[in-house]
């Protein structure tokens, strides 16, 4: 009997050990677990921008977010009480403004007892068929206090990439159905503006 237990002991620790190897080659254990994803939104970086610092918005198109309280306008070294909910458990989290060029980046660290997790925004402009369209990037780096948690990163990687690309959809539907705001331009010889926002020009 003592032998089979020995022997069963064994086959355990060597399906272990190899489990582990696999881990690691696939990228598990790591210091630092990256996602990232990205996404064209058909509208200028300004009109995005916002949606990634209003806690309203956020909630709108993050999943899983339930609150986003602060009490600090926006830059950096601001901080907010965040409120996730993932597989059923409610999750409390620091997040705080670690960087910002309004409308072009913003990183933002989300401090929890058993990770932390810096993202990145950036926004490139470019031209549309239908004017400024805007390449948002999304990058996340997590690092896991649970020497276990880093192992199993690459288990549960294709669904942090998966939620993020969905929430990058969410808010791509979000911006998209906002109204599109143009600049009106001066006709030639026009020294102002007629309409809500500007002066009416004298009358002869």
């Amino acid at each position: 009997m003592i032998k089979w237990l020995v022997r069963l002991g064994s086959v355990v620790g060597l399906l272990l050990i190899v489990f582990v190897g696999v881990m690691v080659m696939l990228g598990g254990g790591r210091n630092v677990a990256n996602t990232e994803a990205q996404i064209e939104i058909d509208r200028p970086a300004e009109s995005i921008f916002p949606f990634l610092t209003d806690g309203p918005s956020l909630i709108k198109w993050i999943q899983g977010m339930e609150s986003f309280q602060t009490n600090d306008e926006l830059k950096v070294g601001r901080r907010a009480q965040v409120v996730m909910v993932l597989g059923g458990r409610r999750h409390e989290l620091i997040s705080e403004t670690l960087a910002m060029v309004p409308p072009r980046s913003l990183t933002v660290r989300l401090d929890h007892a058993e990770f932390v997790d810096d993202i990145d925004y950036n926004l490139v402009e470019h031209d549309g068929p239908s004017g400024k369209r805007t390449t948002l990037h999304q990058r996340s780096s997590a690092h896991y206090n649970s020497l276990v948690i880093r192992l199993l990163t690459p288990l549960f990687a294709r669904d942090v990439e998966h939620a993020m690309k969905a929430n990058l959809a969410t808010l791509k539907g979000l911006v998209e159905r906002e109204p599109m705001m143009n600049t009106p331009r001066p006709m030639p010889g026009q020294t102002g503006f007629h309409g809500c926002c500007a002066a009416e020009l004298p009358s002869h």
